[in-house]
Order: C-alpha cells, then structure tokens, then sequence
C-alpha cells in the first residue's frame, strides 16, 4: 500500500480533496492532504505565508512517513512539491502534477502565468490595498477554474476559497539535476483548462520531461468535478 501526500493550490485547503481522498483510501491507501501555512484550519498571518513556509510544512510530513510517498501538487502546489523535492528528495517515490507549475530552476509560477496566453487568471485578478494578497473576481471563477463543476461544487467553492497570498509566487525555485532531477514525474494535463491552459502545461512537461502524460478532459480543478476518474488515475501510480 502508498501513501498519498496531496497538495492543494492558490486560495485552497486541503477541503479541495474531500471527494478523491476516501477513492483511494478505500483501496488501503494512506492518503494526508494538509492545510498549508494560513489556508484552511491554519492560521498562520498572511504576512508570514512564504514559498518557504510551504515547502517546510510538507517536508515535515514527508519526514514523517515510513516510507516515500506519492507526492502530488495542484496548480500552485506543483512549485511546492517541485522545491520539496530538491530538498527531500529520498522522502518521494513520485512526483504528480495535476494541472500544476512545473517550473524550472529560476523560474517563478507568477512568471509562467505572465506567459501564459490562454490563461484567465491574471485578468481577473484582483490585489488587496497592501498588495500581500490576490483574490478573483467572484463573477469569474466558475470561467477561470470551474467550468465543468456543478452548481454544488461551486457553492462550495464560493464558501470556502480565500485570497492568496502573493509572495510564494513571486519566488524563484531553486532546483538542481541531481536532487529534484532524480525524482521520477507524472503529469496530469487539463485540456479545458483557463488557469493554467493547455499549451503552458504542455510547455512545462516538454521542458522538465516526465515519465508518463495523462489527459483528463476537464476545467483545471478535476478532484470536484471528476473526481472518480482522478482517483483511477492516482491508484494507477500507487
């Protein structure tokens, strides 16, 4: 049996993963999915969320673990378990990314974002008066990230999503050849993505090659609105 360690992304908390965790545990797996540092139940001040905080609170539970783990990253979560992985490297069995940056050293994810041409997300970006933190325009989140979540799903999401905080964005990763390169990658594309579009994910996977591509034919938050199909996807890895 794995253990599953799911990151989630921008404004989430580990809420995000509540229909695919009981999929896998179902099957005996051991699934965490954290709240990272000022999301969700934590409380951490906006002021001290940093990329750094981040990687530090997964790397502990990495830590904790009997084993390596599935580490897998959504969206920001993807340059997290990425600078995770350059210094813990031993702790991973596999990285998976779902719909998630996979930056390469130096790169930061607001940088690919800034290069995104299919993206709807820095349009409709709207930062707070002291800049520590961006939220969207409520008008646009189903188009941005949600296209194919029900009404339900989007109640849910309107309830519990918060605004994020802008630093871990705007920092470099910091990866070399012979720590994060090591770690085996699987890539989780959305082809109806508008957060990160489709020609961005493919560019990062052909930039940072993985072992194995799945395409799944959905917005850029799967775990709400196919989650059946995610969850067949992740015990395929286990």
């Amino acid at each position: 049996m794995s253990v599953f360690v799911l990151v989630h992304g921008a404004g989430s908390g580990a809420w995000v993963w509540y229909k695919v965790k009981p999929l896998l545990e179902q099957h005996s797996h051991t699934v965490i999915a954290p709240d990272l540092p000022g999301h969700g139940k934590d409380k951490t001040p906006l002021a001290d969320v940093t990329l750094a905080a981040y990687v530090e609170r997964v790397c502990q539970i990495l830590n904790e673990q009997p084993e390596p783990v599935v580490l897998g990253g959504h969206s920001m979560g993807g340059g997290i378990i990425t600078q995770a992985a350059e210094y813990c490297p031993d702790r991973i069995r596999t990285l998976v990314y779902l719909a998630g940056y996979l930056p390469e050293n130096g790169q930061t994810m607001l940088g690919i974002s800034q290069e995104d041409t299919e993206t709807l997300l820095l349009a409709n970006a709207v930062f707070s008066e002291d800049q520590l933190a961006v939220s969207f325009r409520p008008e646009a989140l189903k188009q941005v990230g949600y296209g194919d979540c029900s009404d339900e799903d989007m109640a849910l999401v309107q309830a519990l999503l918060i605004p994020q905080a802008a630093a871990p964005m705007t920092i470099p990763i910091s990866t070399t050849p012979e720590r994060f390169g090591q770690v085996p990658r699987v890539y989780i594309e959305c082809l109806q993505d508008y957060t990160i579009g489709p020609s961005t994910q493919k560019r990062l996977y052909t930039a940072l090659p993985c072992k194995k591509v799945i395409s799944m034919d959905t917005s850029h938050n799967p775990y709400l609105s196919a989650p059946q199909t995610l969850a067949e996807h992740l015990l395929a890895l286990a």
